[in-house]
């Protein structure tokens, strides 16, 4: 019988594989039009956040609203080390250490995909979207394995 920690790792996998292999299929299927699909997947997640997690957009300010799914992202469910985010004019930019999902990206870009269903990217563009009235662009996933972090970035437009 698995441990409560094998079993919590068994489930990472198994959300990694499901990951994989949704972002493969839809990159296989639409090629770099794929890239879209990340507008529509954001917003699912934002709205699973706002309901479960307590995560709140109206009324809030932009960097504060990006600093709580920081804050989510790290000290409630534990997915990476660290999640800075930073809003300059129109650019907002992410960094984050040492994500679970990092094997994920790495196999991804192995197999000729850029990695576009990143939760704390597609989050963070709808929450804006949302708050703001406004459209993104993804300007920026950068995966640095070596310092096993991404840099991430987009655009309010």
């Amino acid at each position: 019988m698995a441990t409560e920690e094998e079993k919590k790792r068994n489930l990472a996998r198994i959300n990694a594989m499901i990951i994989y292999g949704l972002e493969k299929g839809l990159w296989d299927l639409l090629g770099e039009s794929a890239l879209s699909v990340s507008t529509t997947v954001g917003e699912g997640m934002l709205e699973v956040m706002e309901k479960t997690m307590g995560l709140e957009i109206a009324g809030e300010d932009p960097q504060d609203i990006l600093t709580e799914i920081g804050r989510i992202f790290v000290d409630e469910i534990g997915i990476a080390l660290k999640f800075d985010i930073t809003k300059e004019d129109s650019t907002v930019g992410l960094m984050v250490q040492n994500c679970v999902l990092l094997k994920t990206e790495e196999d991804l870009i192995k197999a000729g995909i850029k990695p576009f269903m990143c939760p704390y990217l597609n989050i963070a563009a709808a929450a804006m979207r949302k708050r703001l009235g406004v459209k993104t662009r993804v300007s920026k996933i950068d995966v640095d394995t070596e310092g096993r972090k991404c840099v991430l970035q987009f655009e309010l437009v």
